[in-house]
């Protein structure tokens, strides 16, 4: 590995077209046409890449490196929807038909957005969702919608 410098104008070009999920690397790799990580561009096989490697070719589905590697055997969705004065959290799992709202409280009240995140989280978690992926999809979908807390 190497290491550059590189500009917070690049920086910040990079985390425009990132995903969530994704390194600098995975970003550059995808932009630059360049195959996926493997064990040689680290020159230190890890016993991770190794069951990585393994149950993507047992399960003909799995992706290669660092992010990209898919954990969930359920389909979920979490979204925020409404106008601002009257939003709502929603998570689903659309093959069970599992689908549960919360209305979102005001943005200053952190305890009333904790309550909801605690509780969309154990409903995903009822519902089979995958740790920590799922249940941080969850969290993101509130703090994309501007509902933040500090520890």
């Amino acid at each position: 590995m190497r290491s550059i410098r590189i500009s917070d104008q690049v920086w910040d070009a990079i985390a425009q077209i990132g995903k969530f999920g994704e390194t600098e690397d995975d970003v550059l790799r995808r932009v630059f046409s360049i195959g996926p990580a493997n064990q040689s561009d680290t020159g230190v096989p890890s016993a991770l890449d190794d069951a990585l490697a393994r149950s993507a070719q047992g399960s003909g589905t799995g992706r290669y490196g660092r992010g990209n590697k898919r954990f969930a055997t359920k389909r979920m969705s979490a979204r925020v929807e409404g106008r601002p004065l009257n939003r709502v959290l929603t998570v689903e799992f659309p093959a069970d038909r599992a689908r549960k709202e919360w209305v979102l409280p005001e943005k200053s009240d952190k305890a009333g957005i904790r309550r909801v995140r605690d509780e969309a989280v154990r409903f995903a978690l009822d519902n089979g969702a995958s740790q920590p992926g799922q249940t941080n999809a969850v969290i993101k979908a509130l703090t994309d919608a501007g509902y933040h807390l500090t520890k």
